[in-house]
């Protein structure tokens, strides 16, 4: 009798501690609001990686699924914070999500903003045009909205045009875009939480800008505008580290990069995109100061991030394989899952031998492209230095062959000055010029093309831009692809990759691989 007792009072305890208990849980749960504040603060103190962290802890708060406007808010923010941590997986997912959701709800300023980030995406990917017209569709139909923040939106759209045009040389059009940015950051009430971050980032851009086109005095009277702000933006802290490489104040790029390394580190994003850009961009600060030895080792410590967010991105990867063999285990019989995992890791297995074996022939190949290639280099720096040694031909040679002999000299001397001052790195160098540097018409053209370099007229071209290019990838393995295009006269990186492989049976990437594998290649 006693224990039943002792029993029924100990389980009523029970109850009365959990019903007050209850209540102190619930309480201690943090409201969206409080979430999306803290997101905010994180933002305004550059720790995007905390932000995003409270932004998705909002957006799986249950109230907030039955509330479309919260959420399209909230979808928006965490778009924005991965184009900003530079997550390229998570930007397009979560932009095609809030265009879905505003289209379903009919809210054209959010369908506006997936459509913005959209263009961005296009622009970024090297379709440019299409980018721009994207994004000023984006504007078109964020000024036609009734949005409470419209001012707003509309003068981070045109910072974003503004710098885009900037980045592709398009000055003119940057400057129209940066004339519509300050019309709406003017705009704004000056009450507004946004208002003066709106005006520090039109000051920015624009002296950014004014740089660019040699107006300094403009550009440095943007800058005392701008003053000891801190730099709570994106856009402003790319834009200022340019005014101050443009300027050549090392100092203040130095101290800009310190600074930023220090509000990452604590955010806890060490091994993130934007870490690595950073501690490139030191290197390259290091590198002009001619402090090779701490621009080396930045660009290590770049090397290893770069690694890490490779093992990173695979176990993502890897994550979303386990997840999706979760899910099928739970719709699916016992037997149907033996026999899936079982064929999945043979399968696992023999994909593993294949790659291995062929990973195995392929640097085998890679290492003999790679000793051809390196020969091939020392052989075009001795023409460009001593030119193409040309046997002489006997005295009694005869007209016909003598005629040979100049047209074979004539085009070697071209060649050489082709090289020499990197004639093929113009966009438009090809048949024409050619006929005009060898003084010929362009039926004769092909052959004579064909004779002495083995190739036709495209194909010469070509081999002249990926030999250069080889030569840049050596010299600064900094380079992007996209820099490396460019500067050999290619439009499309697309298209030099192509090109590349073409000539030497194998991607840039992997040549970039292999350059520091190999051993030097013997004299031939």
């Amino acid at each position: 009798m006693m224990k039943r007792l002792e029993i029924r009072y100990g389980l009523l305890i029970i109850l009365l501690l959990s019903t007050v208990a209850f209540p102190i849980v619930v309480q201690a749960r943090p409201s969206v609001q409080s979430l999306m504040e803290r997101a905010d603060s994180c933002r305004r103190n550059w720790q995007y990686n905390k932000a995003m962290t409270y932004f998705q802890q909002a957006y799986e708060d249950p109230s907030v699924a039955s509330n479309p406007e919260l959420q399209m808010h909230l979808l928006a923010r965490i778009m924005r914070t991965h184009y900003v941590l530079r997550h390229w997986k998570e930007l397009p997912e979560t932009s095609y999500q809030l265009y879905n959701l505003a289209k379903k709800h009919n809210a054209p300023a959010y369908v506006s903003m997936a459509l913005f980030m959209r263009g961005k995406r296009f622009h970024m990917e090297g379709e440019k045009e299409k980018g721009y017209q994207t994004c000023l569709d984006a504007v078109e139909r964020m000024k036609n909205t009734d949005f409470p923040d419209k001012n707003h939106e509309l003068a981070a759209y045109y910072a974003i045009l503004a710098k885009m045009y900037i980045e592709d040389g398009r000055y003119e059009d940057a400057l129209r875009m940066s004339d519509e940015q300050g019309h709406y950051a003017y705009l704004e009430h000056d009450d507004h939480s946004n208002c003066q971050r709106g005006k520090y980032r039109y000051y920015v851009i624009r002296l950014n800008l004014m740089e660019k086109l040699g107006r300094h005095a403009e550009a440095d009277s943007l800058y005392r505008l701008y003053g000891d702000a801190p730099i709570t933006d994106p856009l402003c802290g790319d834009a200022l580290l340019e005014y101050f490489r443009m300027r050549g104040d090392t100092d203040a790029c130095l101290r800009f990069v310190d600074a930023a390394l220090q509000n990452i580190t604590e955010d806890g994003d060490t091994i993130g995109r934007n870490m690595q850009r950073l501690i490139r961009d030191e290197g390259d600060i290091y590198f002009q100061l001619g402090q090779y030895q701490q621009a080396a080792e930045s660009y290590a410590h770049m090397g290893r991030i770069a690694d890490s967010i490779s093992v990173n991105t695979l176990r993502i990867v890897a994550d979303e394989v386990y997840k999706a063999i979760d899910n099928e285990h739970t719709i699916a019989r016992h037997r149907q899952m033996l026999i899936i995992a079982i064929s999945g890791a043979v399968l696992l297995l023999t994909v593993l031998a294949l790659l291995a074996r062929q990973g195995f022939i392929a640097r085998r190949k890679n290492q003999s492209m790679m000793n051809t290639i390196q020969q091939l280099m020392r052989y075009r720096d001795q023409v460009i230095q001593n030119g193409d040694p040309v046997e002489k031909g006997e005295n009694e040679e005869n007209d016909e062959e003598k005629a040979l002999e100049d047209e074979y000299r004539l085009f070697k001397e071209v060649d050489k000055r082709i090289m020499k001052e990197q004639l093929f790195t113009q966009p438009d160098f090809g048949r024409e010029e050619l006929m005009r540097l060898l003084g010929v018409d362009k039926n004769t053209l092909p052959s004579l093309v064909q004779r002495y370099a083995g190739t036709n007229v495209p194909g010469y071209v070509s081999n002249k831009r990926m030999e250069y290019a080889v030569q840049l990838m050596k010299q600064h393995p900094e380079y992007t692809l996209g820099a490396i295009s460019e500067a050999c006269g290619i439009k499309s990186p697309a298209t030099f990759i192509r090109n590349f492989k073409n000539t030497f049976g194998m991607t840039p990437s992997e040549f970039q691989k292999n350059m520091t594998e190999l051993p030097a290649p013997t004299d031939f």
